[in-house]
């Protein structure tokens, strides 16, 4: 039988036990974060995030970050190993964010990291996030169903390559792609799909470098373009109802380097920040943000003449169809001085 000195001692241990939440970040687009998941990511000590989890989106959060990317072939933790650090915190008694693209539950492993909470007896939750397979729907005007086109999809992935599976649907998003999609068609085809199929590749979707590229079967099998991780394929008639001017094609993409003063209205325009020196604080993320492609961009906002500079570090010219606005005269002059070949 327990004393009162057990019980209390028992209640002391268990209010060291952290928590841990298994969030959903969105397929790309930072503003896709659910309100529930921004509510506990501003609680959390500890958030340990994705490759595609979106830079803009962790830069938001006080927490401490650390990355814990996993791509094909080049992975900066194992998945033990995140397992592992994430019992490390929340045996501290650190609230921890499990943060990953896309939904926990679709090819997010998610499954795997509640089963090893349950066996070390760690509170956990998770909160849903927008699948890929939504995300580019939605931002490509390609709809998943459709009446009379299209009553069933299936979500299926592109690995392993000998366990490609093709389901009996109208409609079928296969996930992770970018170094199988000939294979993948080839399985397609082998069922017995038509050439004539209609397919679209996206590639990041939801992001400001969203990428389609469209065409049928018997094309895209026999087809020498490269494709980009993060990669989505879908197949069916369904895409035949989809257009080339969609209404995230009409957004301008602006890169806002330092503080957002720009006036740009979010109705017409996607914002892409470039972290500028001394604004990162805590910010682990800058260590491997990827470069801002600016073939995709329409604008650029400079804050401050240190933003002109180091961007100008990352970026020594620009390319003419980039239209360039700044704060100030200071900031103006910097950008003249130092990208004198693209200054009009």
């Amino acid at each position: 039988m327990n004393t009162k000195a057990d019980t209390a001692l028992t209640d002391s241990s268990a209010q060291k036990m952290g928590y841990v939440y298994i969030v959903g970040a969105g397929p790309g687009d930072p503003e896709l974060l659910t309100i529930k998941a921004a509510r506990v990511l501003h609680e959390a000590d500890i958030i340990l995030y994705d490759d595609l989890v979106s830079s803009d989106l962790v830069a938001q959060f006080s927490a401490r970050k650390i990355y814990t990317g996993k791509r094909k072939d080049s992975h900066h933790f194992e998945q033990d190993a995140i397992n592992e650090e994430i019992l490390r915190h929340a045996r501290e008694g650190k609230i921890v964010v499990r943060l990953k693209g896309g939904d926990p539950f679709i090819f997010g492993r998610g499954g795997e990291e509640i089963e090893v909470l349950r066996k070390n007896g760690i509170g956990y939750e998770i909160i849903p996030g927008i699948t890929a397979a939504h995300g580019a729907s939605a931002y490509t005007e390609i709809p998943l169903t459709m009446r009379k086109v299209s009553s069933s999809v299936a979500f299926c992935t592109g690995h392993p390559v000998s366990k490609i599976q093709v389901p009996d649907t109208d409609t079928i998003v296969y996930y992770m792609v970018a170094s199988t999609v000939r294979e993948v068609l080839e399985a397609v085809a082998s069922k017995g799909r038509e050439d004539a199929t209609p397919v679209a590749i996206v590639q990041n979707a939801t992001r400001y470098n969203q990428k389609i590229i469209t065409g049928t079967l018997g094309e895209l099998r026999t087809g020498e373009k490269p494709v980009y991780s993060p990669a989505l394929l879908i197949i069916g008639d369904n895409i035949r109802h989809s257009i080339d001017d969609t209404w995230y094609s009409k957004k301008k993409k602006i890169v806002i380097a330092g503080e957002d003063f720009s006036m740009a209205n979010a109705a017409d325009s996607v914002k892409v920040h470039f972290t500028c020196k001394g604004k990162s604080g805590d910010y682990t993320a800058v260590e491997r943000d990827e470069p801002i492609d600016l073939e995709y961009i329409n604008e650029i906002y400079f804050s401050s003449p240190s933003c002109v500079r180091d961007f100008h570090t990352a970026y020594q010219a620009l390319p003419e169809k980039i239209r360039v606005k700044t704060a100030d005269q200071a900031t103006q002059e910097e950008y003249e001085m130092l990208f004198p070949n693209t200054y009009k």
